[in-house]
């Protein structure tokens, strides 16, 4: 199979949007903006079917990432996840994703509200990679 994103062959990623037949090699679905949820079915989606917060938080000052003290966006996208819980901490997704790697599954919560349960959730179904260690 071709890669949608690079054309070259090898491409094993499909995505699980409806009617969509992307295929796409995971490194190059990754900066492109994909999604591959690592639980239950292991699904993963485009750039135009990946999964969205839902949570409606809107910025009225200039808000820093918590773990990286850089400005993140004025709303929740692609590169800049809210905590579902608290809708105060606002993280980008690298650094969201390094702490998950560092914390792993027993210890990953949000670092404002502590919030274990519905935060691991929503990491999960965004794409985010929680190790069990």
């Amino acid at each position: 199979q071709r890669c949608c994103i690079c054309r070259l062959r090898g491409a094993s990623v499909t995505c699980r949007g409806r009617r969509c037949s992307r295929i796409f090699h995971f490194p190059c679905g990754s900066e492109r903006g994909c999604i591959s949820q690592f639980f239950g079915e292991f699904k993963s989606f485009c750039w135009k079917h990946r999964p969205v917060q839902r949570v409606r938080a809107v910025q009225e000052d200039q808000t820093n990432c918590l773990i990286c003290q850089e400005a993140v966006a004025r709303w929740p996208c692609y590169n800049t996840l809210v905590c579902p819980t608290c809708k105060s901490a606002w993280f980008h997704r690298r650094c969201i994703q390094s702490q998950a790697l560092r914390s792993a599954l027993h210890h990953f919560r949000c670092p404002l509200c502590q919030d274990m349960a519905t935060f691991q959730e929503e990491m999960f179904r965004l794409g985010i990679k929680i190790p069990d260690r």
